[in-house]
């Protein structure tokens, strides 16, 4: 074999190991989408571990009193239980997941924060507001390499928040108060990259035993409509130009 065509075979070899890495760093299992079920689970794991079921509130500060059925109230989202990371997310969090086509197959992409903050309010069984704000500096996903594209895709620098806030308010069904998991859609005002639409979005929530609420929800998104182009490299083919916003919060009346 002459010395050219053992250079190229080489240089091919060594594409195929770099190709197959970037497979293996950015093509991996994608987490789960949200579920109440299971983030309701993991609460069970969290508050069994640290053991603090029940536990009130101290000095005004957010806490968990055995649930009584009153759902009415100011809801605080808690971001400090639970953990947080790609691989474990027990506590609050909001994120993205879109599709994406790498010249070694399909993946799922998929970021998300855990600094949220914020709060929602019931009143005579309506949800009657929301003030829901990510942290979109805090976004990680399965490689900290890729975190810096996609927070400037999201134009974390300029807009370091994402926000939703309620247009008009929701009843709640009935069961909230029964310790039922319920699935409503609301409407509001989504804003990511500084620019504002109208959004639906679909939740499930359920008020446990221990006075915490578990909520989970999600809806579609055009990235071009808030400004936002999916990062890309040279191994990803296609990106969708349309995702998932989704979120798992831990409330408790304030």
């Amino acid at each position: 074999m002459s010395k050219n065509r053992m250079l190229i075979v080489g240089c091919g070899a060594m594409v195929a190991v770099v190709v197959a890495a970037w497979f293996v760093v950015f093509g991996g299992d994608a987490p789960d989408a949200v579920d109440v079920a299971t983030a309701n689970a993991q609460l069970d794991e969290v508050l069994g571990a640290t053991d603090v079921i029940g536990a009130a509130p101290v000095d005004g500060e957010v806490g968990a009193a055995p649930f009584d059925g009153e759902v009415d109230g100011v809801w605080i989202i808690d971001d400090e239980i639970g953990e947080f990371d790609f691989e474990t997310a027990s506590g609050s969090f909001a994120g993205f997941r879109v599709d994406e086509e790498l010249t070694v197959g399909s993946v799922v992409a998929v970021g998300r924060s855990g600094g949220v903050t914020g709060s929602l309010t019931i009143e005579a069984g309506q949800l009657v507001e929301t003030e829901v704000v990510v942290d979109m500096n805090a976004i990680v996903s399965n490689d900290s390499r890729r975190e810096g594209a996609i927070r400037r895709a999201v134009g974390a620098s300029t807009n370091p928040t994402a926000s939703f806030v309620l247009d008009d308010p929701v009843d709640l069904p009935d069961g909230l108060a029964n310790g039922e998991v319920i699935r409503v859609e609301i409407s509001g005002q989504l804003t990511v990259n500084g620019v504002t639409n109208p959004t639906k979005l679909v939740i499930d929530a359920v008020v446990r035993d221990d006075g915490y609420g578990v909520i989970t929800g999600s809806t579609d998104i055009v990235f071009d409509e808030f400004g936002v182009t999916p990062p890309s490299a040279p191994i990803v083919v296609s990106v969708d130009d349309t995702g998932i916003i989704e979120f798992q919060l831990v409330v408790a009346r304030g």
